[in-house]
């Protein structure tokens, strides 16, 4: 990463030549940077908003934090709009002229947008609780514009915004091989629209990626076939010497019986809350390879792996892909949490059959997975509305985004989620952070508090929770005793998505909660 120069007269002339580079290439795409720079509040990419990406440097504090360079840089009228992604998951808090922005993102590294000023020093601040109490580092930014790029699939930094398809969502399936070959028929998909499969003769199988990845998955002594497209990369089936970095899916290959087919983890024993799959790693049947961020390199290549299963945050370390690539692995980058459908999400399932050759095993979970989802959702609705979030450092409330599949999942269950899509569109992600005076307004009087303990495990009683901030005690569900606190595993158990909306529509509908797993109430 390139460290910051100091200020001066060399640095002066060095932003104004970067500057004319700028306004260039503005002009060349026809964007209208207002004088090359601006800055706003962060809002988000919105309809008609245009994406790019830029490289970024970080100069200040002790010099051990680092963030993700090149980022994307989103221009939204005359506002413009950064994504920060930071070595660390313990920044809670980040600070631009005096405004507070809180995360954007759910679990993994610590993500905000900011707005963003070109070619300019920007003094920023940032909370880490890294240590025994809060501490607040002040930092430097530098976006240098002459490294700017039209943002293109393979630029990503993340999935799109829960309910929305990505840019390249609707027109990513190709079943072209390059050879020639046509295929014999498709996997049949209910509610997933991040990936496709193809069928071809000899039992091959096209698997297309909503991010423009394509993976031929060719039976152990098939021939690949002669011709085939360049983009295309080959993975023998089943895949066993796999590198599973993305936790979310860590259930999959469990319910699929296919640990053994897993020779390394990105998650440690202790992070990992799927029995079978934990089991594995305490055994050390399966080691520890490193987080996405920072791969064990020299053991994963030790270890003959020739598959690492990633998740959209590999997007903002694009150099770690590439060293795998270069130490022979093939990445696949799942992008489940894009999905707007929470069976959306479980059906990714059907792609982890295909991989591990369980095709009719993944088909049978799954539909067992849509059975109880649709008897439950069939049921009469409570009537209830419902509030999801959790209380972060700065007393502000982090939620969902309205037609989010955990909002989604609240509807099944014969909820009502409590905000609706104008109240949470303040950012392009999942998590909405609202500002507790906005968020009293809009979902003082939901019958039903769930709180997110999976992100915020602080809360065991109901003094806990109202103690997260004084408004709290006059929300319509405190005062009535319906607050529910989720379990801190609920995120990593995609395969118990029916358990958990036959959970939540019994704490909707009064039932004796005493054998629930993901949800407690709050005494």
């Amino acid at each position: 990463m390139r460290s910051i120069l100091p200020k001066g007269e060399n640095r002066k002339r060095r932003s104004i030549a970067a500057r004319a580079i700028a306004c260039v290439l503005v002009a060349l795409l026809a964007l209208p940077f207002a004088g090359c720079s601006a800055s706003s509040n962060a809002t988000g990419a919105t309809a008609g908003s245009q994406e790019y990406t830029v490289s970024v440097s970080l100069s200040g504090g002790s010099g051990r934090a680092s963030i993700a360079s090149p980022t994307t840089i989103v221009k939204d009228g005359d506002t413009y709009t950064a994504t920060i992604t930071w070595s660390s998951s313990n920044y809670d808090k980040m600070t631009v002229d005096g405004v507070d922005y809180a995360p954007v993102n759910d679990g993994g590294n610590s993500t905000f947008e900011i707005p963003v000023t070109l070619d300019e020093d920007i003094a920023v601040s940032a909370e880490t609780v890294a240590m025994s109490t809060p501490h607040t580092i002040d930092y430097t930014l530098y976006f240098d514009s002459s490294t700017i790029k039209e943002k293109s699939g393979d630029d990503a930094s993340g999935g799109s915004p829960a309910g929305t398809a990505s840019s390249a969502a609707a027109d990513f399936h190709n079943a072209d091989l390059g050879c020639g070959w046509e295929p014999t028929g498709t996997l049949q998909l209910e509610y997933a629209k991040h990936f496709t499969v193809d069928e071809f003769e000899g039992g091959l199988r096209l698997i297309c990626v909503s991010n423009g990845e394509r993976f031929l998955v060719v039976p152990q002594d098939a021939k690949v076939p002669d011709g085939l497209s360049s983009d295309i990369a080959v993975i023998r089936r089943p895949a066993d010497k796999v590198y599973l970095v993305s936790s979310a899916t860590m259930c999959l290959v469990d319910a699929l019986d296919a640990n053994d087919n897993i020779l390394m983890s990105g998650t440690k024993a202790d992070d990992c809350s799927v029995a079978g799959f934990k089991s594995a790693l305490e055994s050390g049947a399966i080691a520890y390879g490193g987080k996405y961020s920072a791969p064990d390199y020299e053991r994963i290549s030790a270890s003959g792996c020739t598959l690492a299963i990633e998740n959209t945050m590999i997007n903002h370390t694009p150099d770690v892909k590439e060293k795998l690539q270069k130490l022979g692995l093939v990445v696949l980058t799942e992008q489940s949490s894009s999905e707007p459908e929470a069976l959306g999400r479980v059906e990714w399932i059907k792609l982890f059959g295909v991989l591990f050759d369980k095709e009719d095993e993944a088909a049978r979970l799954f539909n067992e997975q849509k059975a109880r989802v649709e008897q439950t959702s069939g049921l009469a609705s409570s009537g209830k509305t419902v509030a999801y979030f959790y209380i972060n450092s700065n007393g502000a409330a982090v939620t969902r985004r309205a037609g989010d599949y955990v909002a989604q999942m609240i509807e099944l269950a014969g909820g009502s989620y409590a905000l609706d899509d104008a109240q949470t569109a303040s950012t392009s992600g999942s998590s909405v952070t609202l500002e507790m005076e906005r968020f009293y307004a809009t979902a003082k009087d939901a019958d039903i508090i769930v709180y997110n303990g999976t992100i915020d495990e602080s809360v065991a009683t109901l003094n806990d929770f109202v103690g997260k901030n004084a408004l709290l005690s006059q929300f319509k569900a405190v005062k009535n005793g319906n607050v529910w606190v989720t379990s801190a595993d609920m995120y990593q158990q995609m395969t118990s998505t029916a358990d958990i909306i036959d959970e939540l529509h019994g704490a909707f509908a009064g039932d004796d909660a005493s054998d629930f797993h993901y949800l407690r109430k709050l005494g």
